[in-house]
């Protein structure tokens, strides 16, 4: 009866702002706090107020404290709500009206505890090839299924690792063709948008999802695609005006997430070319040092640990690769698994610097084809943990357990259909200087 109180006045409250939209997807959770959230919902019409939270305790209703939004000429939108003023380790519902109060979308979160140890899981991946069209059936990338068991995996939340879509050419020319092309993945796979909605998602960017393959910081239209990406995920950026880029970071319980962006200060590749640049590096330092997390996820959409020569790698920047690794175990910053994507297959890569085992988890493809074994040596990784290597559309889950001064991370590979294919466990232990 509570709950239907609250719905009934959650709707007088709705139509007395006279909204009227219809929603093409979400609505959709992305950054939160133990007392924020972050809401992305793509509709069509002109409201504004079109989301708001239901606490499941008090049944208090709460609007946002700020809404930001783009469209396109067809009057699609894609907005962002940012709530404040929540309560720690406690539900909410999300409810976002449709047009003439026929039907309501729903979602739901928990805020965070404000302190304490709980085992937690998430899953990860890159890669989602996906095609609109009326050939969608027959492309290569055309399945949705292992978004279903992305779901039953049942996350905590979800971490993209870049190309979590794929602009073709006809769709990075113009801000106009970059909105369609997000609002029509979002809007036509039905399962997509369903593992969305299902969980608190955070995602940070690679060249497909940012304009031309292997395009970096002088992409022509790189504001433009960082506008169209802030507005269909939900991140926390940083405010100061000199740290504009696509980066942030989040805490989770006793874990903290550093997503990085590997495009919008990149040069063309060479030992001593900017890869994360100078600002971005300065603020993923401080961070470190500052942080007592057990575990630091560094997630960065081009592979850290590989020098094969085959495609992108940051290793293809030597004197930045080498500082970032020699800042990190030369200070003994505890805790660091790297978090990667585009390679087309997924493995666990691990190699000993300065007495400090650095470790990356490179995890991809989510629909794109899979990377042959045998191309050209593509394949190849010398620091890759034995075994650990997948070669099959799938993703990723990590799982944090154990007490405290006994953290354990979890590493798992899944296949479409959702079976465990790779296990590998690091006790937060070895993350350190010998």
């Amino acid at each position: 009866m509570k709950f239907k109180f609250a719905f009934a006045l959650l709707f007088a409250c709705l139509l007395s702002f006279g909204q009227k939209a219809r929603i093409f997807s979400g609505p959709i959770v992305g950054s939160v706090t133990n007392n924020s959230a972050k809401v992305w919902i793509g509709y069509f019409g002109r409201g504004k107020q079109i989301l708001v939270l239901t606490d499941t305790i008090s049944n208090r209703i709460f609007y946002p404290s700020s809404v930001t939004e783009i469209k396109s000429k067809k009057e699609h939108r894609a907005a962002v709500a940012h709530f404040t003023q929540l309560v720690p380790n406690r539900k909410y519902f999300v409810v976002a009206s449709i047009e003439k109060g026929k039907k309501n979308a729903m979602a739901s979160f928990s805020t965070l505890p404000d302190s304490g140890i709980r085992d937690f899981s998430f899953t990860l991946g890159s890669c989602a090839l996906l095609e609109t069209g009326i050939l969608r059936g027959a492309f290569p990338g055309g399945s949705s299924r292992i978004f279903c068991s992305m779901e039953k995996a049942r996350p905590s939340f979800m971490v993209w690792l870049g190309d979590n879509l794929y602009y073709f050419k006809r769709d990075y020319v113009s801000y106009e063709k970059m909105f369609a092309r997000n609002m029509n993945i979002r809007a036509k796979f039905s399962r997509l948008s369903h593992f969305l909605s299902s969980t608190p998602q955070y995602a940070i960017w690679d060249d497909h999802d940012y304009g031309p393959n292997d395009s970096g910081k002088d992409w022509v239209k790189k504001d433009t695609a960082l506008l169209v990406f802030k507005h269909f995920w939900p991140n926390t950026y940083p405010h100061k005006e000199q740290l504009n880029g696509n980066y942030f970071s989040f805490q989770q319980h006793d874990a903290e997430f550093f997503m990085m962006d590997n495009r919008s200060f990149r040069d063309e590749p060479c030992d001593t070319c900017a890869f994360l640049g100078e600002t971005q590096l300065v603020w993923l330092k401080n961070k470190l040092q500052i942080s007592d997390a057990t575990f630091k996820f560094i997630a960065i959409g081009t592979q850290v640990l590989n020098a094969n020569g085959f495609g992108e790698s940051y290793e293809q920047y030597k004197k930045e690769h080498n500082d970032l690794i020699d800042f990190i175990t030369l200070n003994n910053i505890k805790g660091v698994i790297f978090l990667t994507g585009d390679k087309h297959y997924s493995e666990v890569c691990k190699r000993v610097i300065n007495d400090y085992p650095v470790y990356d988890f490179t995890c991809s493809p989510i629909t794109t084809p899979a990377l042959p074994r045998k191309l050209l040596g593509a394949y190849d990784n010398a620091d890759r943990v034995l075994e650990s290597d997948y070669a099959k559309k799938n993703f990723g889950k990590i799982s944090i357990t154990g007490e405290k001064g006994n953290r354990i991370a979890k590493i798992e590979v899944y296949s479409v259909g959702g079976k465990l294919k790779r296990t590998l466990t690091i006790p937060a232990s070895e993350l350190q200087k010998k």
